[in-house]
C-alpha cells in the first residue's frame, strides 16, 4: 500500500507542477524549436524534466522509509543530471561534456554508497563479487542508462512511457527481491512520469528534454542496483533489462550503423527504431503504444522469471529475446541503411 500511496502523491505532484513548468519555460523562452532531425513541427516548452524530478523526490521524501543511499543517489545525482541536461537543453552540449556531466553524476551516484559491489549470475545463481570493478561497473551502469532513456526520447510520450513501465517493473522486482523500501522509490518515480504523461502525449505541449531524460535514467539505474543487481534472488537483474529491451536493442543497432558507415558513433541521426516505425507507416501515437506494448510484455516476462527456475527463467528470457529480434528483422527494422541512404532490404 505504502508503493500505491508514493505513485499516487508524485502523480498528483506532477499533474500540477507540470502545467506550472510548461508556463514558466514559454515565459523564460526555454523552447525546443524544430530542426532537421525533429519530428515535431512547432516550438515546444522545455523543463518537464524539472516537474518530474520535484514530483519523484518529493514523493519519496514524504511517504516513508526507504534506503538511504537510494534516497540521496535520486536526491543529489539526479539534482546534478537535471542541471546538465537543462544546460544541454539550452546551449546544446558536445558529446564529450555531456558525457562528462554524466560521469560526474555517477560518480556521485557512487560516492553516495550505491554500487555494485556483488551481482547475482542470472543464469547459476552465484553471488560474484566485483572487487576493484564495482566503481567502473557502477560508473558505466549509470551511464548507460542515462543514454539508453535519452536516446529513446525521439517522440512524443515515448521515453517517459518506457520509463514508467520499466520503473513500474522494478517496484515489482524489488519486492520480489525483498527489498521493498526501493520499490517505494521506484513507485514514486513512476508516478511522477505518467503525471507527466498526459501533457507529453501526441501532440505534446511540453518536453522532459535531456534534462528529464537523463534524470529517470539515473533514477532507474540507481534503482536497479540497491533493487536488483545486487539482489540474492538470481532473476530479479533481468527484469529491468528486459523491460529495456527497446531501447538497448536500439542503442546496440545505432552503434554498429554507425561504425559500418564510418559515421562518428556519438552523431544523430533519423534512423531510430522509433523513426523505422514511422516509416512502416505507424503515426506518433501508433508507434510510440507499439512500443508500450514491447516494452510491457518484457517487462511482465522479466518479472514473470523471478518466479521460475533459474534454468527455466534464463531459457525464457533469452528465447524472447531472440524472438522479439527475429520480429523486428522481418519488419526491416533492424536493415542496416548503405551510404545513400537505401538500406540493404530496399530495392
Amino acid at each position: 500500500m505504502q508503493a500505491l500511496y508514493a505513485f499516487v502523491v508524485a502523480f498528483a505532484l506532477a499533474l500540477g507542477l507540470t502545467p506550472m513548468f510548461r508556463a514558466l519555460a514559454r515565459k523564460l523562452g526555454f523552447m525546443a524549436y524544430p530542426d532537421e532531425r525533429s519530428v515535431h513541427r512547432r516550438p515546444v516548452p522545455y523543463l518537464g524534466g524539472v516537474a518530474i524530478y520535484l514530483a519523484s523526490i518529493a514523493a519519496i521524501l514524504v511517504t516513508g522509509p526507504q534506503d538511504r543511499a537510494t534516497r540521496l543517489a535520486l536526491i543529489f545525482g539526479g539534482l546534478f543530471i537535471l542541471v546538465v541536461g537543462i544546460i544541454d537543453d539550452l546551449y546544446n552540449l558536445k558529446p564529450w561534456q555531456k558525457v562528462l556531466g554524466q560521469l560526474g553524476s555517477a560518480l556521485i551516484v557512487v560516492a553516495l554508497g550505491v554500487d555494485i559491489t556483488f551481482l547475482t549470475d542470472p543464469f547459476t545463481g552465484k553471488i560474484r563479487f566485483t572487487g576493484l570493478f564495482a566503481i567502473p561497473l557502477t560508473i558505466l551502469w549509470v551511464v548507460s542508462f542515462e543514454n539508453l532513456i535519452n536516446l529513446s526520447d525521439g517522440l512524443d510520450g515515448l521515453a517517459a512511457g518506457i520509463s514508467g513501465i520499466t520503473a513500474l517493473v522494478t517496484v515489482f522486482a524489488s519486492v520480489r527481491a525483498g527489498v521493498p523500501s526501493v520499490g517505494l522509490a521506484a513507485a514514486a518515480v513512476a508516478g511522477s512520469v505518467f503525471g507527466f504523461l498526459p501533457y507529453n502525449w501526441h501532440p505534446a505541449s511540453i518536453f522532459m528534454g535531456d534534462a528529464g531524460a537523463m534524470y529517470l535514467g539515473l533514477a532507474l539505474s540507481v534503482l536497479s542496483v540497491q533493487g536488483v543487481v545486487k539482489s540474492t534472488l538470481a532473476m530479479a537483474v533481468l527484469a529491468p533489462i528486459l523491460a529495456l529491451f527497446v531501447p538497448i536493442s536500439d542503442a546496440a543497432f545505432a552503434i554498429l550503423r554507425r561504425r559500418s558507415l564510418g559515421r562518428p558513433v556519438a552523431r544523430r541521426d533519423n534512423d531510430h527504431i522509433h523513426h523505422r516505425l514511422l516509416e512502416l507507416g505507424l503515426g506518433q501515437k501508433k508507434a510510440v503504444i507499439t512500443i508500450y506494448i514491447v516494452t510491457a510484455v518484457f517487462g511482465v516476462l522479466g518479472v514473470f522469471s523471478t518466479f521460475l527456475p533459474i534454468s527455466s527463467s534464463g531459457t525464457l528470457a533469452g528465447l524472447a529475446v531472440l524472438g522479439g529480434l527475429l520480429i523486428a528483422h522481418k519488419m526491416g527494422i533492424l536493415a542496416l541503411p548503405k551510404e545513400n541512404g537505401k538500406r540493404d532490404s530496399d530495392k
